[in-house]
């Protein structure tokens, strides 16, 4: 077991402490294989190495020594126009450039985040507090007659009075056209409330699966009758129903935190002045 770190030292296991101070080794050290002469293109056997896999990977088998030395021709090629490019100022003002480096720093941190597994405990924690998001959601077939604004000065006075006098083999004639369809058969919760809004979907989930028509019902579309035929409750999730799920979620949710804190971290360290009149993001 390691001793506790005092209070003021605990930084020092800072996931994010790790990568800066890998980051600034790595320059480092390419600042010392390249010394002075900016023009001296090093290349360690790693790259060399790295180079014969990526081919592997992508031909299915080694490099030739000839296709070796292409790779090897292609990325000095590329080191130098890299170089060029940078020393007359290319990657200064260029957008595409800039979004790509902010990107590669995003990628990085959050492979920070990721370095150590959630603990079992942690997983269990983000499910309880998330519950909601894992449920299956209720399920509702029904049909319903609708009344459009559109073609009527008070469709849901027009509605309650076709209810009134509604003969059960007649609700597919009345009313007026609908886009999206008469008939919802095994909808989801989630479906209706996207097709008609809040209020129709509760107002439907209130009402008992008899197949009695009920009415109006307002939606965003107009005045309805509603005639539930089956109803499937939400049913509460099983943590291990969704396990992989949750810790897909978790660590989505761990890696977007990690860009966020570092981010804050970094943004304190910076001024930022703009024209006079302008306010500071």
């Amino acid at each position: 077991m390691q001793p506790a770190l005092p209070r003021r030292l605990r930084w020092l296991r800072d996931p994010l402490f790790a990568f800066i101070a890998i980051g600034a080794g790595i320059f480092a050290l390419d600042v010392a294989l390249q010394g002075d002469d900016s023009r001296t293109i090093v290349l360690a056997e790693a790259q060399l190495t790295q180079m014969a896999q990526l081919w592997e990977a992508q031909a299915g088998r080694p490099p030739t020594e000839s296709q070796q030395r292409s790779l090897v021709a292609d990325h000095v090629r590329e080191e130098i126009l890299v170089r060029e490019a940078r020393r007359l100022g290319l990657d200064r003002e260029d957008v595409i450039v800039r979004r790509r480096l902010a990107q590669k720093l995003t990628f990085l941190t959050e492979d920070v985040a990721a370095l150590a597994p959630p603990e079992e405990d942690a997983l269990r924690d983000y499910f309880v507090a998330n519950r909601g998001r894992y449920a299956t959601p209720a399920v509702v077939s029904f049909s319903h007659i609708y009344f459009s604004p559109d073609q009527r000065s008070e469709p849901s006075a027009d509605a309650a009075a076709a209810l009134a006098a509604l003969a059960p083999d007649a609700w597919r004639t009345t009313g007026d056209p609908f886009l999206l369809g008469r008939t919802y058969a095994h909808s989801s919760t989630v479906r209706v409330r996207r097709d008609f809004g809040d209020a129709f979907a509760d107002a439907v989930l209130a009402m008992p699966a008899d197949a009695v028509w009920r009415g109006p019902v307002a939606s965003a579309y107009g005045a309805h009758l509603v005639r539930v035929d089956a109803k499937t409750p939400a049913a509460a999730p099983d943590y291990a129903a969704v396990a992989p799920r949750v810790a897909a979620d978790y660590d989505a949710e761990r890696r977007a935190q990690a860009n966020r804190d570092y981010f804050e971290d970094l943004r304190a360290q910076y001024t930022v002045v703009l024209p006079s009149g302008s306010s500071t993001p």
